[in-house]
């Protein structure tokens, strides 16, 4: 009997717990993405995300949730050819590793930042939780282009050091999941996006937040989640066939019955 890790709430993946419980196997969740709220305008504008031409990340949390939903709707492959501006360098981070290319109003100017990137052409998403500043909404407004401003309300998860506790396998469910988990177990990289007001911010690491043993095994969900946790530098034991309950469960067995007999 192996303990087996998910990045998700319980209410996501009952139907593999039960399947695991029912092979033996205990199951523990890890909810490493913020608990966002999945409102119909949400739904709305990650489902029809090739009208836009620009999307404004006021935040990361609220991002992730985005991409979360846009993984959903099967609209991701559109994400490259949006323009992005970002309210932060770990906002604009995000951006990138989903393939974007992120600029960063330096020092909040928004104003010149509008005024200088987008026209009267332009239909731009406005991603926040916190009141969009005046000086965007102006901005916007002033150069003639057509926006919609979508609220998000996230909760974000609190990661404890012995979250992972003895589990011998994780399972990695999306892109947006794998980004999370290599900055909570590899640590996160600040570098600098390209900022389009200003000189760019300086480069600094953080330390990882949970330790992940070599022995854990990581299964990947989907072939983003794999190429995601590859790219982070995460080893992936094993990438599920297809994402159906039944093809996880065979694979997370495989996974643990690799270990070695004590």
């Amino acid at each position: 009997m192996g303990r087996v890790l998910l990045l998700t709430e319980p209410g996501d993946a009952e139907d593999l717990a039960f399947l695991l419980g029912e092979e033996g196997h205990d199951t523990a969740f890890l909810p490493v993405l913020p608990r966002a709220e999945r409102s119909a305008g949400l739904r709305s504008v990650a489902e029809t995300l090739s009208r836009f031409t620009w999307v404004i990340a006021l935040d990361r949390a609220v991002l992730r949730a985005f991409l979360e939903v846009v993984n959903q709707a099967g609209t991701r492959s559109q994400l490259a050819r949006l323009q992005w501006l970002a309210s932060d360098a770990l906002t604009a981070r995000v951006i990138e590793r989903s393939g974007g290319l992120a600029r960063i109003p330096f020092e909040g100017k928004w104003t010149a930042a509008l005024n200088g990137l987008l026209n009267d052409e332009d239909q731009v998403l406005i991603l926040h939780r916190d009141p969009i500043p005046e000086l965007l909404l102006e901005g916007v407004e002033g150069v003639g282009a057509q926006h919609v401003a979508v609220e998000v309300q996230v909760d974000e998860v609190a990661i404890e050091a012995s979250a992972i506790g003895d589990a011998r396998v994780v399972i990695v469910h999306s892109a947006s999941a794998a980004e999370a988990w290599a900055e909570l177990t590899r640590g996160e990289s600040h570098e600098p996006s390209e900022s389009c007001c200003g000189p760019e911010r300086p480069h600094h690491d953080s330390p990882p937040k949970l330790p992940a043993g070599a022995a854990l095994r990581v299964v990947a969900a989907t072939n983003a989640a794999a190429e995601s946790l590859r790219e982070r530098g995460v080893d992936v034991h094993a990438t599920a066939a297809n994402t159906s309950t039944p093809e996880l469960v065979d694979t997370a067995i495989a996974a643990l019955n690799d270990f070695p007999s004590p």
